[in-house]
């Protein structure tokens, strides 16, 4: 350990004692990872953690200050109450279609992507990404446009014949939005695992007879497997959260836990019950998180075996 020295001639600047400061500590992974952590501390822990102690204080509206007294009245308010749980199981029911028909179709565009020459895929690549520049409340107007009773898509059915469908303001629209929101995020993670295989494997899975299918199934989709776990995962994470696309797509009724969580804390001012919702989410998303891992390493194993 060195000690700081100031050098009496010479005026010592803000940079120079910031540099002598981290001499002070070793060079190791921990002190490299201090701003990292510090991040992480108070984006996520610090304020998130906050509102899992302020769940355990007694309900006083417009209150946000904790204080000693310990309570599990919220919680019990949740347990005793269906109309949460039904909350709470379309917001699942949301998100894992959201989470599969996202990935299914991220992996399908990844993959034509992967395979593009490279003169198109920079193109193509960003075309797929370009959802990501628009607002997603200016995309999820487009949506209503196309979708409406009125909109594009029933106005094509008239066309040909075919009775009008009520899609939006349902959970079939949410779905629709929150896959065309998230799916640039499943191609960007599954193209990051392709571009690690080499294009030779599939070439050769071709010359010893595989069909198409087959070099995908057998070949590119175990490979790229952790590319499509991230990206579920992202999917997951952010649709369990989602408001903006509920809130303008779903029925005036139908809400997911998002949307209640914001009605506590903005509309009803309980922010200790919205805070009991907070954490539900969390341990919920954190919950099924841990069993798609847990799932997807089993199968990666028989894999692994089968190979």
């Amino acid at each position: 350990m060195s000690d700081i020295s100031l050098n009496r001639g010479a005026p010592m600047t803000l940079r120079g004692l910031f540099a002598q400061i981290v001499d002070l500590f070793p060079k190791s992974g921990l002190t490299i990872s201090i701003p990292a952590a510090a991040i992480v501390f108070f984006g996520l822990v610090l304020p998130v953690g906050y509102l899992l102690l302020l769940s355990f204080n007694p309900a006083q509206l417009g209150v946000i200050e904790l204080v000693p007294q310990v309570t599990f009245a919220n919680y019990l308010k949740l347990v005793g109450d269906g109309y949460y749980w039904s909350i709470l199981g379309r917001t699942l029911w949301v998100a894992a279609a959201t989470t599969v028909i996202a990935s299914a179709l991220g992996f399908i565009l990844a993959v034509s992507l992967w395979q593009t020459s490279p003169k198109w895929r920079g193109l193509l690549t960003v075309v797929v990404l370009a959802p990501l520049l628009v607002s997603i409340v200016a995309r999820t107007f487009g949506w209503i446009i196309i979708l409406g009773n009125k909109g594009l898509f029933n106005r094509a059915l008239e066309a040909v014949g075919i009775a009008p469908m009520q899609i939006m303001y349902t959970d079939t629209a949410v779905i629709i939005g929150l896959v065309h929101v998230f799916i640039p995020y499943v191609v960007l993670t599954i193209m990051a695992s392709l571009d690690r295989i080499d294009p030779l494997l599939a070439e050769a899975a071709k010359t010893l007879g595989a069909s198409g299918a087959t070099t995908v199934r057998e070949i590119i989709l175990p490979l790229a497997m952790p590319g499509v776990v991230a990206g579920a995962t992202i999917v997951f994470s952010l649709a369990m959260s989602s408001y903006v696309t509920p809130a303008m797509m779903g029925a005036a009724n139908s809400y997911v836990l998002a949307t209640v969580v914001y009605q506590q804390f903005v509309m009803n001012f309980n922010w200790h019950f919205g805070a009991v919702l907070v954490a539900i989410l969390l341990a919920t998303s954190l919950l099924t998180i841990l069993f798609m891992l847990t799932a997807v390493a089993r199968l990666s194993r028989r894999w692994g075996e089968g190979a």
